[in-house]
């Protein structure tokens, strides 16, 4: 059972209602009844026809399926703002060619005079050059008597094609008239619609008035602002990273929003704040409801609120199953969450490929990925391919001229890798290089490994699927090895004995238990071996270390 509310100047509400735009199920508006915006009357149904001139069906129903929501009615807006700028543009245009041709219009008109003056001329002077000539043979004055007459017929000819040019500009009238035309349609028909031109041009626009309404409701209300990084939740204050929602909503409270979110907002990044605790700071009031929140602060505390919907990604933090606060999806991580919300906030759309995104920057980094072309770097050493130069200059200085390319920032050391920075960080300069995960045991040696461990364990984000069987990988290499157990190659055979590998590497490492090469260390009790795979199974077994990133080399 919906329920159609009324708000003071806005005109009815429907909640829930299907958006005949977006087709989402939220709170809408009517798009047969008439609303007030910047003071003036819009009919969303009317506008549609003037715009794109579109007849919407059904719209005498049931209200529940003859709505548009706030989302959609912005876009509206800035169609019609659009329309309207290329109908000035135009009537710009139009007048400046029409300058153009009444200037081009005289200068023909002067040049035809021009050439009837010269006709005369020239008329004259054949007429004193016959006076002179009497003395000639009659032959040679019947040839001077015929190039006068072919002259004149030249200059005849030159006369009547200026004058079917000045014919044709004559018909740039009906390029007046379309300037007549389009004077029309630019014309406000009343004066209610003056003034909304005159309101509309002195008012802020869409993005500065959104976040004016965001820093308000942010300093007078308990919401909690934040940024995420995979399934990391960061302070937006002072980043301090989080798994569990409630405990950033209690750290969020120990700074005051007041001093600090208005200057720590990233130029045009929509902000995402979580409204499970909303309530008002100015007083007592406890409130759950956003919109409620806005109408107690401009009546109750005189706030300015500008009429802009969905100022930010609204959000509902939860430590297990995420909810959309638009729709009611739920989504077990909050990456898809986010990626769930471009279906009712996203406004920029690819061109090439339809894709949408909720911000500018998204779809221009998109862009380029349309226009990448796919470059190999392989090494003249060992015919390894690399992504680029720079990745094929650092490999060729760590592994085959064992160059140390990473530097320690505490001094002045450097190292062929980072497990080798990290060791020397422990033991030179005390550093604690362990990051326990917050939802096991598992202890790493590198920010990193604990990030892919919380994206491979706990997210389960295995985006590499088989094609021959159910199987699914969190990396594009696992998956190539798997295959391997389809078609059952296994080229890669040993020297020294009967073993073959479907992968080179397992053969590379399978080959170093023939020799004496155990470049494997651990970085604990100083015990070497000649495969990784030794030395993380070591690892766990004696020093309740997982996944351990682990280095080649002493």
């Amino acid at each position: 059972m919906s329920n159609i509310t009324v708000k003071r100047s806005k005109g009815p509400l429907v909640d829930p209602a299907l958006c005949r735009c977006c087709h989402s199920i939220k709170k809408c508006r009517l798009l047969t009844s008439e609303y007030e915006f910047m003071g003036a009357k819009e009919v969303y149904s009317d506008m549609f026809m003037d715009i794109f001139g579109l007849l919407l069906s059904h719209l005498d129903g049931d209200n529940t399926e003859c709505g548009i929501c706030a989302t959609c009615v912005c876009r509206l807006r800035e169609a019609a703002d659009f329309r309207k700028q290329v109908l000035q543009s135009e009537q710009m245009f139009l007048e400046a060619r029409l300058r153009d041709n009444d200037r081009n219009v005289k200068l023909e008109v002067k040049t035809e005079a021009a050439c009837d003056s010269d006709a005369r001329d020239a008329a004259d002077d054949a007429a004193d050059r016959n006076d002179d000539s009497e003395m000639d043979s009659q032959m040679d004055e019947t040839t001077k008597v015929e190039d006068v007459n072919n002259a004149q017929k030249s200059m005849k000819s030159t006369r009547n094609g200026h004058k079917l040019k000045v014919k044709e500009h004559l018909r740039t009238g009906k390029m007046q008239n379309l300037h007549r035309r389009l004077g029309k349609m630019l014309k406000p028909e009343s004066p209610a619609e003056k003034s909304q031109a005159k309101k509309q041009a002195d008012a802020l626009d869409q993005n500065r008035m959104a976040l004016s309404n965001t820093v308000t409701i942010v300093n007078c209300s308990y919401v909690c602002p934040f940024h995420n990084r995979i399934s990391f939740y960061y302070c937006f204050y002072c980043k301090d990273q989080f798994t569990n929602p409630s405990e950033l909503r209690d750290h969020t409270l120990s700074h005051d929003p007041t001093e600090l979110f208005e200057n720590s907002i990233e130029n045009k990044k929509i902000p995402k704040i979580d409204i499970t605790r909303i309530d008002c700071r100015l007083c007592p009031e406890r409130i759950d409801d956003l919109d409620t929140f806005k109408n107690h602060i401009t009546a109750q505390h005189q706030k300015v609120l500008y009429p802009v919907a969905n100022e930010f990604l609204k959000f509902k933090l939860t430590l297990n199953n995420l909810t959309c606060t638009e729709c009611g999806a739920v989504f077990p991580y909050f990456d898809s969450l986010k990626k769930h919300m471009v279906d009712h906030f996203g406004t920029y759309t690819c061109d090439v490929c339809g894709a949408c995104f909720l911000e500018h920057a998204s779809l221009r980094t998109h862009i380029k990925s349309h226009n990448k072309v796919d470059a190999n770097f392989p090494c003249e050493i060992c015919g390894k391919n690399l992504k680029s130069k720079y990745s094929m200059g650092l490999h060729v200085a760590t592994v085959h001229e064992k160059k140390p390319t990473v530097n320690c920032y505490k001094c002045d050391a450097a190292f062929l890798s980072y497990a080798l920075r990290n060791r020397h960080l422990i033991e030179a300069h005390g550093d604690k290089r362990t990051f326990p995960c917050k939802l096991c045991d598992k202890v790493y040696n590198r920010r990193k490994t604990l990030i892919e461990h919380h994206r491979r364990n706990h997210l389960k984000v295995f985006n590499h699927q088989c094609e021959l069987c159910d199987q699914r990988f969190y990396l594009p290499s696992r998956l190539k090895e798997h295959m391997a157990t389809h078609t059952g190659e296994r080229n890669f055979r040993c020297e020294f004995c009967d073993k073959s590998y479907p992968r080179l590497q397992s053969l590379q490492e399978h080959v170093r238990s023939h020799s004496s090469d155990r470049r494997y260390k651990c970085d604990m009790c100083n015990t070497t071996f000649a495969q990784s795979g030794s030395l993380k199974s070591h690892m766990k077994n004696h020093h309740n270390v997982f996944d351990l990133d682990v280095s080649e080399g002493f």
